[in-house]
């Protein structure tokens, strides 16, 4: 029995070291912006803003990872961060629409490779089989557009008086809503306000689209030893129609960590490089 004791507790002490062992072939490693992006709650203004026209370009991120030897070694790369984006539109009665897009988008490369790509390995698959650098992490677009600047007199309710003789709304206008309730129209006229607007087509029309992902796995399969993962924040699709709009990106905190794994092939694995 003591000779039973003893095996046992040598075979729970391998499992052990085995798990030990198999835990400590991974690796982690992060890095952090000082960057802090704000927005001021009177005037939505942000700050500080990057990387439009002569404005600072958004935070990098530089971190090293030295991973062990075998086959399947792949590192799972996260970016992630606080965005901020501004779009401002303006319309007059010259200007009657005006857009504006301004997007965020962060770019991962590991060893200075090109799109980031290393041999037999990718960063992000995308749906047409290639593969890609940067990724979308906040993208919008506003426009605003109106109808009724040249019209404008004829998109209210026109003043309008009540009698005995009946109301002074144009045709399609009325009736007349009295302002006054106590005026009696059979003895007085009556002064009120048409009930609908001459004209009924005047619009004021604000359409946003925005993509937004503040953190995103980047994989890849890379060979044994040591490796620089660079990431980057820059801004773009900056499109300013008019001359009436306006926009801001700003970024951070952020935070860019990197893990070590594995991949191992089963029946069931869908991740393939």
């Amino acid at each position: 029995m003591n000779k039973l004791k003893v095996l046992l507790a040598a075979l729970a002490l391998c499992t052990f070291s085995s798990v030990v062992m198999a835990q400590s072939s991974g690796n982690f490693d992060a890095a952090a912006t000082s960057a802090f992006c704000t927005l001021n709650s009177s005037t939505g203004a942000l700050s500080p803003v990057c990387g439009i026209g002569d404005q600072p370009a958004c935070p990098i991120l530089d971190t090293t990872i030295k991973t062990s030897s075998g086959s399947g070694v792949t590192l799972v790369v996260t970016p992630s961060g606080v965005t901020g984006l501004l779009t401002d539109t303006k319309i007059s009665g010259t200007v009657t629409s005006a857009a504006a897009d301004v997007g965020i988008e962060v770019c991962l490369s590991i060893d200075g490779s090109a799109n980031g790509i290393l041999p037999n390995g990718n960063v992000v698959a995308q749906p047409d089989g290639t593969t890609a650098e940067c990724v979308t992490y906040d993208q919008r677009f506003q426009q605003l557009s109106s109808s009724f600047f040249s019209t404008i007199a004829a998109c209210v309710p026109a003043a309008c008086t009540v009698s005995a003789a009946g109301d002074t709304c144009a045709a399609g206008t009325g009736p007349c809503i009295q302002t006054d309730p106590l005026c009696d129209p059979t003895t007085t006229t009556c002064g009120g306000v048409c009930s609908a607007p001459a004209n009924t087509s005047c619009t004021l029309e604000l359409l946003l689209s925005t993509l937004a992902a503040h953190s995103f796995n980047f994989v890849a399969q890379v060979p044994n030893g040591q490796h620089k993962v660079h990431a980057s924040w820059q801004v773009f699709g900056v499109n300013q129609t008019n001359g009436s709009s306006s926009v801001a990106a700003c970024f951070g905190p952020g935070t860019l960590t990197v893990t070590q794994t594995k991949i191992f092939k089963n029946s069931e694995s869908t991740l393939t490089f």
